[in-house]
């Protein structure tokens, strides 16, 4: 990329890109609505597809200049086409062979991840007739560690989705899934290319590597349990640098800049630095395995980046263009896939804005042009392209990502850069490989100390509760705003249109989110299987357990308006109740954490871990121990604890943290309403701590232990005798939660049976005359 002070001009936009976002655009719209259409109906429609297509063709042969609205009804007929093929070809093959039980070839196309009932990934499976489709595969404990390639044979009939999954597999492509008992010992992918030596790489990295090795084995060979297992994937999302660790069209672009830059310097020609650029991009490829994902990415950022590096940028855009219609037409579900959205989007911002952001450095010297000016404006260009659909799918705005971006690209750049060549030292020869791990394990350690830095401001980032379709035209109406304007920038204007907003948001959203809710309410939040209940109150605010689904507690929390909370109270140490915690730090400022008294002593792994996430938080209020008769205020609320009286479970079920909640409407001192908080304390323990409760009962139930079938019994809902029973569950669990029994034992008592899993959000406000129950799946309020 070349720079100058004046601005560069605006790129004119070839008629094969224009096609290419028209059929992207139409084939993610068709594709979601195919899947309820019959065959015939699909088979029409490609006819009529077709027709279109080629009459628009024909017709655009004997012009010398074709419109726009030709071109880009010429894309939406190919698309209509290209997706109605595919759709029926995918409900013929659902149809065909659901239910068979093989034997079936099957090739991990994903690495296996871990799940709470083992190991699952996704697979291109083959019948005995040699027909092929995908699927996903639920693997035994033994799959722990199976990497992307792996090949074997299995017996086992292929289920359909359940139909809550049935849309996000028929947007994937999955026709069903398929269970694996045990791994065969066959198992293995010699044969197919390039997966042994991203094994071979992954294992060095990880003998020879130190604290960096995670980092590096996500940034060289695209595999992620072993960061995702420190915590630190999470740090890389809360401060906007996802994409570099997935081998993206932004993370290929910002390291393929790189090396062009390091070329440049020994003076090479365009025509040399765009064949050794390229075989540096294949050669990085290759040690992710080259998945199908890679290789779009590589595909889309190399002919990108190399026509900027030419400085051929029409030629850039026409190249694009032919990408998304290759990919898309071929496989009409990638226009759904995050990763094709994310390479495609950065890459498509990299090409139509980056250089004109780059002029606003014109004035610099070269090489702190090169070094600060190129890599912030290839970030910020990608950033405008893919930010909003980013913060729809990760349910954030980081806040600090334009620092972190300046702060981390030459960083990654590095680590990525010395970590290639350290890596192929290594496998060329395995006697230097341990101080060359060792070097590039020294830049992978300055990149996430960067990044750990920066993950421990409080809260970093903005809670987004929104859907990804409406945010994805955001970012396309900001990245068409912004051509259509052109206008000139200067390095002062570019620093306070980044620097102003993000002052003031810091500023300014810790007053408002202390600002009073209207209401004295409880509200259950649907985190899926899992906890989290916020009590708040003239302007206190506490949240009861935070469940283990980072992306829907920060949804719920975006729905709710959460920024500050005083305290977050967590029952017990089981994932499901404190796995989030973490994570809620990133989108609101918590003040403190109240847990057990024993649970401070105790040396149970799970309690241990959890005092470790405590203090790597470094909550203002610290942590502190609650026994039976402390009471927590939160406004008009008082929660007294009512359980446990000393620890007999290990921090388990048994030894739930439970509130005995009081609502004082008119602080005369005497409780208008009650509310029982007991985690997955169960019927013993309700029983046990009857003496602590109101002997006429109470008015609002968290029901225990997600309504298993030991929550509660007959007599003890008689006794309790609850107006409204909340049930955090997630929806079609496989514990068969809540138990349906235990519905209708709260029912005939008397009680509202509201479950997150149907309801949603749940918010019960308390006033002097009345209970009001509404829900956010149902407008409806009693």
């Amino acid at each position: 990329m070349s720079a100058d002070s004046a601005k560069p001009p605006r790129p004119h936009l070839p008629p094969v890109l224009l096609a290419g976002l028209a059929l992207w655009a139409v084939t993610a719209l068709w594709w979601p609505w195919a899947r309820t259409l019959d065959e015939g109906i699909l088979v029409g429609a490609a006819a009529a597809g077709s027709a279109v297509a080629v009459l628009v063709f024909a017709r655009g042969l004997r012009r010398k200049h074709v419109s726009v609205a030709a071109i880009v009804l010429l894309g939406a007929a190919v698309a209509l086409a290209a997706s109605s093929v595919g759709a029926a070809a995918l409900t013929s093959s659902t149809e065909a062979l659901v239910g068979r039980e093989g034997p079936w070839e099957c090739t991990l196309t994903t690495d296996a991840k871990a799940t709470d009932f083992g190991f699952r990934a996704e697979a291109r499976i083959v019948d005995g007739e040699g027909r092929a489709v995908s699927a996903r595969l639920l693997l035994p404990e033994e799959g722990e560690g199976m990497l992307r390639g792996t090949r074997f044979s299995v017996s086992a009939p292929l289920k359909a989705p359940e139909d809550s999954s049935e849309e996000y597999f028929w947007n994937a492509g999955l026709v069903g899934t398929l269970g694996v008992s045990a791994v065969p010992p066959d198992a293995s992918h010699q044969s197919v290319p390039f997966a042994s030596l991203r094994e071979q790489a992954i294992h060095l990295i990880g003998r020879y590597g130190g604290q960096g090795a995670p980092l590096l084995q996500a940034l060289l060979c695209g595999w992620r349990p072993a960061i995702e297992e420190t915590g630190a994937y999470e740090q890389f999302k809360t401060v906007g640098l996802a994409h570099l660790v997935a081998v993206s069209g932004a993370h290929l672009s910002i390291v393929t800049l790189f090396v062009a830059q390091i070329l440049g310097v020994l003076r090479l020609g365009r025509r040399s630095r765009a064949c050794a650029t390229a075989l540096f991009l294949g050669g990085y490829v290759c040690f992710t395995g080259m998945p199908v994902s890679a290789l779009r990415a590589a595909v889309m950022a190399g002919a990108g980046l190399l026509a900027l590096v030419t400085d051929r940028r029409n030629s850039a855009l026409t190249a694009l263009g032919a990408c998304i219609v290759l990919f898309v037409g071929l496989d009409p579900t990638c226009a759904l896939s995050a990763s094709f959205v994310l390479s495609a989007g950065s890459t498509l911002g990299i090409v139509l804005v980056a250089p004109l952001i780059l002029s606003a450095f014109g004035s610099w010297p070269r090489r702190v042009r090169s070094l600060i000016g190129e890599p912030l404006s290839l970030t910020a260009a990608s950033a405008l392209a893919t930010q909003p659909y980013a913060a729809a799918l990760f349910a954030q705005v980081p806040l600090l990502s334009p620092i972190a971006n300046i702060a981390a690209a030459p960083l990654f750049a590095l680590a990525c850069t010395v970590g290639f060549v350290a890596v192929l030292v290594g496998l060329v020869a395995p006697p230097a490989a341990p101080a060359a791990i060792g070097v590039a394990d020294l830049t992978a350690r300055a990149l996430g100390w960067i990044v750990d830095l920066l993950a421990r401001v409080p809260g970093s980032c903005l809670p987004v509760d929104a859907e990804v379709v409406p945010m994805a035209c955001l970012s396309a109406v900001m990245l068409g705003g912004l051509w259509a304007w052109w206008p000139t920038l200067r390095p002062r204007a570019l620093a306070l249109g980044l620097v102003v907003p993000l002052a003031a948001v810091l500023v300014l959203v810790p007053f408002a989110s202390g600002a009073s809710h209207p209401e004295d309410e409880i509200v259950m939040l649907n985190v899926g299987q899992g906890d989290a209940f916020l009590v708040r109150s003239r302007g206190a605010s506490l949240l009861i357990d935070t469940g283990n689904q980072d992306g829907m507690l920060k949804e719920a929390v975006a729905r709710q308006g959460v920024r500050r909370l005083d305290a977050v109270a967590i029952t017990h140490p089981d994932d499901d109740h404190c796995g989030s915690l973490a994570a809620l730090g990133d989108v609101a400022l918590v003040g403190g954490l109240l847990v057990a008294e024993d649970l401070l002593t105790c040396p149970c792994d799970a309690c241990t871990d959890l005092r470790d996430t405590a203090a790597r938080e470094e909550y203002r209020s610290g942590i502190a121990g609650l026994s039976v008769g402390d009471e927590v205020s939160c406004g008009r609320f008082t929660l007294r604890v009512v359980w446990p009286r000393s620890f007999s479970d290990e921090g388990g079920n048994a030894d739930s943290l439970s509130f005995l909640c009081s609502w004082d409407g008119d602080g005369d001192g005497a409780a208008e309403w009650t509310t029982l908080f007991c985690g997955d304390a169960e019927a013993d323990e309700l029983r046990a701590m009857a003496s602590d409760l109101p002997s006429d009962g109470i008015d609002v139930l968290k029901v225990g232990h997600h309504g298993s079938k030991k929550s509660i019994d007959g007599e003890l809902a008689a006794a309790l005798r609850p107006s409204v029973a909340l049930i955090g569950v997630g929806e079609r669990n496989r514990y068969g939660h809540p138990a349906p029994a235990v519905c209708e034992t709260l029912a005939a008592a008397g009680a509202e049976v509201l479950c997150s899993d149907e309801r949603g959000d749940v918010s019960v406000a308390f006033s002097m005359e009345k209970l009001t129950v509404r829900s956010q799946n149902d407008a409806s309020a009693s």
